[in-house]
């Protein structure tokens, strides 16, 4: 391969041929200005109780892969088969219905992804008890567990999860309620009960218990990333999690191949890498449990992991991908071997940058000669995952149209839209939050996102949808003029590759918007030969795409005054960036109130 990524015409390289499914759109006008966007065909009916259909997998298919870990000091992998998930499975929640583990003390899970996990998690849904997944950072990168406090007051669990036993004890000892049963796989936690114990324990046979499961009881309390204030917990239950499946896939159907093999690394205390964990076991595939972040020095783990499992689907987020090319581009034979059998790549349409995207696509089509099919998806924590996806070949960034069984309610707000939501797979409600519930619905039962949206093309809405920020990233300058923040973002990324991987806009009541941003330094690298953000070249570079951001967009509200680089990574500990690796602009504004003085104060790189 040695032609350069940046010289293919994507537009006559031919795509590789998905199969999607029938969705199509239905769109009603309303006389003032409201737009309802629904899925066409109706969702094709199926089981609710996605225990039941676990359980089928093991009858028929025992001895196929659920999940995968690598394990030991040898870094091997660990598999476990359907068959052999359901038996631990059983007698795990035969363990916990023997001593009645109520339905009002969830089970909190404090570890990280693997196959006890995931055995814990079933279990508790075939024990009819709820279980909250929290995320790892809360236990092993705070000091004061604050965090972590206020979730075990709200959920009160009966049972905490510390597989790696001694990492957790000083945030237990924080935190644990006098009468909570503390299970663990390791030693380090006095009086906690080993997971021995819970695997062995024996087991009736549970057939006709699981097919007899409600439901529309809660299975799961999933956290909100709190970027906006205290974590809330939301109410999941298993008709969420399988509507969400069954609309997704009757979607995208062969593009995400959940029956068949998946490899990531998403924390299943947020809800993308919980709803993948569901929608394979739901329809009989298997889910590799990727250990490497998108991080520096543990991006490796998942380049090895990735080179030996062939992929037909793959997701990650956006700065994951950004590292995913550097890697590709730097190894013909694995891009080459990454792309061999790959269909289709997903994102959260509100954060790819077009400009990587298009980057990903050349070298797919440097390496095999044909693009793949990137799709884009949206949703929540609330909404179980995406209930929108780009559901036909699109070489645009956006976030598609309503499956089936989604409607959204578009409400005019200022030049875009805000977005409601109906779905099978909408939450309830918050656990424990009656007020915060009431506030989340509209009149009609619509549920508030939050966020906003426009249309590619408002007189051809059919071409799908496009991110336009959340609502509480939108900001006023001095003068009253609201500046959208998360479009500007989206924008910049655009002007900035190859020199900046991510920005935050700021400008709270200030004469102009101006950004903070971090350096690409595999980009600077490729540019200069080293990674100093200050190198001429950069400046350079910096300078005239932000000049041209300002050619192109004169308005007071979008013009971009300066850039300044900040020296230090995204602190995960002061929650300036989230476990899914997205940026949460309110901490980042907040912990660096002295670096965004200096930057209207003029210090920074200008627009040329």
């Amino acid at each position: 391969m040695t032609e350069e990524p940046s010289a293919i015409d994507l537009a006559a390289a031919p795509c590789r041929p998905v199969r999607f499914g029938e969705v199509g759109v239905e769109i009603e006008r309303r006389p003032d200005g409201v737009v309802i966007v629904s899925g066409k065909a109706p969702l094709r009916p199926y089981d609710a109780n996605l225990m039941a259909a676990f359980w089928r997998h093991a009858d028929a298919t025992p001895d196929r892969l659920w999940l995968a870990r690598r394990e030991g000091p040898a870094r091997a992998w660990t598999r476990l088969t359907y068959g052999e998930g359901r038996a631990r499975v059983a007698s795990v929640a035969a363990w916990l219905m023997d001593p009645g583990v109520s339905d009002d003390r969830p089970i909190l899970v404090l570890s990280e992804n693997s196959l006890n996990h995931a055995v814990l998690l079933f279990a508790g849904m075939v024990a009819g008890v709820p279980v909250c997944s929290v995320s790892v950072n809360y236990s092993l990168l705070s000091t004061d567990f604050e965090r972590l406090r206020h979730v075990v007051e709200l959920v009160t669990p009966g049972v905490i999860f510390a597989e790696q036993g001694a990492p957790f004890a000083a945030a237990i000892a924080a935190v644990a309620l006098a009468d909570a049963v503390i299970l663990t796989a390791a030693p380090g936690i006095p009086g906690a009960v080993d997971w021995s114990e819970a695997i062995g324990f024996a087991a009736p046979d549970l057939s006709a218990h699981v097919a007899g499961l409600d439901p529309t009881k809660p299975a799961r309390y999933m956290l909100t990333s709190g970027s906006t204030g205290r974590p809330k917990a939301v109410i999941h239950t298993m008709a969420m999690a399988t509507g969400n499946t069954h609309s997704g896939f009757q979607a995208m159907s062969d593009a995400f191949a959940w029956d068949r093999q998946a490899l990531d690394w998403l924390p299943w205390s947020h809800i993308a890498g919980s709803s993948l964990l569901t929608n394979l076991s739901c329809l009989g595939g298997a889910l590799y449990i990727d250990d490497g972040r998108p991080l520096p020095g543990r991006f490796d783990e998942t380049i090895r992991n990735l080179k030996e499992i062939p992929l037909r689907y793959y997701g990650t987020m956006p700065n994951g991908y950004a590292m995913l090319a550097d890697a590709l581009e730097a190894d013909d034979d694995f891009a080459r071997r990454f792309f061999g059998e790959l269909r289709a790549m997903l994102f959260g349409g509100a954060g790819l940058p077009q400009a990587l995207h298009d980057r990903l696509q050349r070298i797919a089509v440097r390496a095999t000669g044909r693009r793949f099919v990137f799709v884009s998806g949206y949703g929540s924590t609330e909404t179980g995952s995406a209930i929108s996806y780009t559901w036909w070949e699109d070489t645009r960034v956006g976030i598609g149209l309503p499956v089936s069984g989604a409607s959204f309610k578009l409400v005019p707000c200022d030049d875009v839209y805000e977005v409601r939501v109906k779905a099978p797979s909408v939450t309830p409600g918050y656990f424990a939050d009656p007020d915060q519930t009431a506030g989340a619905f509209d009149e009609e039962g619509f549920l508030r996102m939050e966020d906003l949206v426009d249309f590619h093309d408002r007189d051809r809405p059919e071409r799908g949808m496009i991110f336009a920020g959340r609502r509480a990233e939108q900001f006023k300058l001095l003068n009253g003029t609201f500046v959208s923040a998360g479009r500007l973002r989206e924008s910049l990324l655009g002007r900035l590759a190859g020199v900046v991987r991510e920005v935050v806009v700021c400008g709270d009541g200030e004469a102009e918007a101006a950004v903070l941003a971090w350096v690409d330094a595999e980009g600077v690298r490729r540019l200069t030969g080293g990674t100093d953000p200050d190198h001429p070249s950069v400046v350079s570079a910096v300078a005239e795409a932000l000049a041209a951001h300002n050619r192109d967009n004169p308005g007071q509200s979008s013009r971009i005054a300066r850039l300044k680089f900040l020296a230090d990574a995204p602190d995960p500990e002061a929650h300036e960036i989230s476990d899914k690796g997205s940026i949460n602009r309110r901490m980042v504004l907040k912990r660096r109130a002295t670096e965004v003085a200096r930057l209207f104060a003029g210090d920074g790189i200008g627009a040329a």
